[in-house]
């Protein structure tokens, strides 16, 4: 070890290191610049000491810890001074945590060294809280810049992007959000919401080719980048959101995130911000049942993989109809809001877009108030139950079993159903009990199944639990039907 003369012209090299690197700082200005103070303090106090005072306090060791400290602290401050200092900023703000490990290391060495210095007047925590507040609201100052450069160096990094401007306006707001939820007025609520379901930044996605146009959003295939996975991304067509549509909108994403079974589309979460709503969903790389029924010289349906198909639909709605506290009722079931992915064992179904009513809503509503083109709400007419056709009626189980009815039709024939026909002339038939035709190629059990799922009466269509019992008379199942149902009720308690 060095003697402690030269360690204290080491420790002044150190300090002049530090001040080099403190008047680069570009963020955390005032904590840097307090632990510079502290620094040179100390420093100032050990310089005061007589060559012999030095010896006889036999403070080698500690002079030595006390430079290896300042070295780290020149380390620490650098992350601020460098081009990259925005990154450390978005990702930790004020560092509030690292600077106070460096501060108790500070007043620890002060103690080691015996000097005369009062260290509660030195290291007061009130005069921390303050600087620290001053960093926050420079940073709050700065939310532009910062967003603008973290949007840059994404471009950098990913090539073209076409929505750089969103992607400033999504680091900015995170940024900000996060800021807001340190202050004690806003944090328990800003909390609560983020722990309903996962918030996803679009500066965290890439929507890479729109896959469909829905009534009330576009779906991209695209990449949720923080977690390098291909993910389908649902954007919804409304601009801004009154504080209760949000609330609804909050409600309704949470309750879906929620929702786990093997038939069951996974919402990994949602974005939410200022005109660019998403939900972010398990990708499924055949597309919607609707596409895959109009592809027949690609996919030849054999009627076992037919009925395989008609469970797994079955026993989706199954799982949300039996949902606790409440049923939840799907509302807008049709081929299009089934997606097909495919395994060595044959395809796989799962229902996406359910649990939306209020959003859809809004959607209607800005459209309409746009004097953009028309949104049907609550079921698309196709596939809508007589019942809904009067006056004040709701959806019910009873008609979302109507409108698999009409998807176990389009599954038997591979046709659209009530193409060419107006409006006016589907409500008429459809109130008239009159149904599509079944042609006579389809098997009666399955004509069967169709005939009981639309009957006219809702009290006369058989319930999902029900629906599954008649598939697997009819099917090669592996599985008996109370073995089936046993099971259900298991997934239904987990």
């Amino acid at each position: 070890m060095m003697d402690p003369t030269s360690l204290v012209i080491r420790i002044a090299q150190s300090i002049v290191i530090f001040h080099n690197t403190l008047i680069q700082v570009k963020a955390n200005k005032k904590q840097c610049q307090r632990l510079g103070k502290r620094i040179e303090t100390i420093s100032n106090h050990v310089k005061s000491l007589q060559e012999a005072d030095l010896i006889q306090k036999n403070i080698g060791s500690p002079l030595d810890r006390f430079d290896a400290c300042i070295r780290r602290c020149t380390k620490f401050i650098t992350k601020f001074a460098k081009a990259s200092w925005f990154e450390h900023i978005f990702a930790s703000q004020d560092h509030c945590e690292e600077f106070a490990k460096l501060n108790l290391e500070l007043s620890g060495h002060a103690i080691d060294l015996q000097l005369s210095i009062n260290i509660e007047q030195l290291f007061d925590r009130k005069k921390d809280e303050s600087d620290r507040m001053f960093d926050l609201a420079a940073i709050e100052v700065h939310l532009n810049e910062i967003g603008s450069m973290m949007a840059k160096n994404q471009l950098d990094l990913l090539g073209h992007l076409s929505d750089l401007k969103l992607r400033v306006d999504s680091y900015r707001l995170e940024l900000q959000q996060t800021l807001e939820a340190r202050r004690s007025t806003t944090a328990q609520t800003i909390k609560e919401e983020r722990t309903r379901f996962r918030h996803i930044p679009l500066h965290d996605l890439i929507s890479e080719e729109l896959i469909g146009e829905g009534s009330f959003a576009n779906v991209y295939r695209g990449q949720w980048l923080s977690q390098h996975h291909q993910v389908a991304i649902k954007v919804i067509r409304v601009g801004q959101l009154s504080d209760k549509v949000t609330k609804d909108f909050i409600h309704e994403i949470s309750t879906m995130h929620q929702m786990r079974f093997d038939n069951i589309l996974t919402i990994f979460g949602a974005c939410m911000e200022p005109n660019y709503h998403a939900l972010v969903v398990e990708y499924m790389e055949l597309g919607s049942l609707a596409s895959l029924l109009q592809k027949s010289d690609v996919y030849p349906l054999s009627w076992s993989e037919r009925w395989s198909i008609a469970l797994q639909m079955v026993k989706g709605i199954n799982y949300l109809h039996l949902s606790t506290p409440h049923p939840i009722i799907h509302c807008d079931i049709k081929s299009s809001n089934f997606v097909v992915d495919q395994n060595l064992k044959g395809f796989i179904i799962k229902v996406g877009d359910f649990g939306l009513a209020k959003i859809r809503q809004e959607t209607v509503r800005q459209t309409n108030a746009t004097g953009g083109p028309a949104v049907l709400t609550a079921g698309t007419l196709q596939w809508k139950a007589p019942e809904l056709f009067k006056f004040s009626e709701k959806n019910t189980t009873a008609s979302d079993v109507y409108a698999l009815g009409i998807v176990f039709w389009e599954l038997a024939t591979r046709c659209i159903p009530y193409e060419h026909t107006d409006d006016a002339v589907i409500r008429v038939c459809v109130m008239a009990q009159q149904r599509l035709d079944i042609p006579v190629d389809v098997p009666p059990a399955f004509a069967s199944l169709i005939q009981k799922s639309w009957s006219h009466e809702p009290t006369q269509r058989p319930s999902c639990k029900e629906l599954i019992l008649n598939v697997l008379d009819h099917q090669s199942p592996r599985l008996t039907a109370p073995e089936l149902m046993s099971n259900d009720d298991k997934e239904q308690t987990t």
